[in-house]
């Protein structure tokens, strides 16, 4: 009885000990990586929920990649396809001739009559990204590539101008220029100007741009922030890098990420 006894005592600590074993492992200990859920649309305007993000600019993006809410969403999706294709359109020009002229004659070299508003929008904002160089710091220098009076334009007119007369810019041209094409092909939309996280911690001054749609709702366009992404996964050898990380985005979606100081009001 005694010898039995014993025995059933080796076994009892013999199974705790596997037990605790077994509850130390982590995905530290066996090298288990996870991908972070972000959004990412397509030109279609389909979510991609499982896409690496690299990161880009150092100076502008942030260290970790923007992740989209974990809540089910209380109501279908509706991409951008749907949603800027079926808006009413009211074009407004800027009141400014250099300006107006500009933002013109860019729609009439980019857009075709075969397509539909989304595609319009989408051909302008591509065009933006694959075409205009990044140049930091030159709202420093606003007007400079302007025939407009500096003392009588809107800063935000002269950030506009100064792109599309100079083929280069930083964030606050970027999206001053692309809320007059917006405003030219009948959307409404507005300026925020404030700060977005820096790569290494803290925050950096950005400027970005969104649209009140139909519905009421606001969408997020940052083409100077997509061309960053864009630039540096393509520079890194990646396949089919996106374009659209911040197009037509839900407001909610980054609200987390961008931190609003001055809506513009020209």
């Amino acid at each position: 009885m005694r010898k039995h006894n014993i025995i059933l005592g080796l076994m009892l600590v013999a199974s705790v000990a596997m037990f605790l074993c077994g509850c130390g492992n982590s995905s530290a200990d066996t090298g288990r990586t996870y991908a972070h859920a972000t959004k990412s649309t397509t030109a279609l305007g389909q979510v991609n929920t499982t896409e690496n993000v690299v990161i880009q600019n150092p100076t502008v993006l942030p260290t970790v990649p923007p992740e989209v809410p974990t809540e089910e969403p209380t109501q279908p999706y509706v991409g951008p396809w749907t949603l800027l294709s079926q808006e009413t359109l009211t074009p407004t020009p800027s009141g400014y001739p250099e300006l107006d002229t500009l933002v013109n004659d860019l729609i009439a070299k980019v857009v075709t009559d075969d397509m539909n508003n989304y595609q319009k929008v989408w051909a302008l904002y591509e065009w933006m990204i694959d075409n205009i160089s990044y140049s930091r710091g030159m709202d420093a220098n606003t007007g400079a590539y302007s025939s407009s009076d500096p003392n009588t334009t809107p800063k935000e007119v002269l950030w506009a101008t100064d792109l599309l007369n100079a083929g280069q810019g930083c964030c606050y041209n970027y999206s001053a220029a692309f809320m007059y094409i917006m405003r030219a092909l009948g959307y409404d939309a507005h300026l925020i100007s404030g700060s977005v996280p820096k790569y290494g911690g803290g925050k950096t001054p950005h400027c970005w741009l969104y649209v009140i749609l139909d519905n009421g709702q606001q969408y997020t366009f940052d083409p100077d922030l997509d061309m960053n992404y864009y630039t540096r996964e393509l520079g890194e050898g990646a396949e089919n890098p996106a374009k659209d990380r911040f197009f037509c985005a839900p407001i909610a979606t980054y609200e987390y990420f961008y931190t609003p100081e001055t809506y513009h009001t020209n």
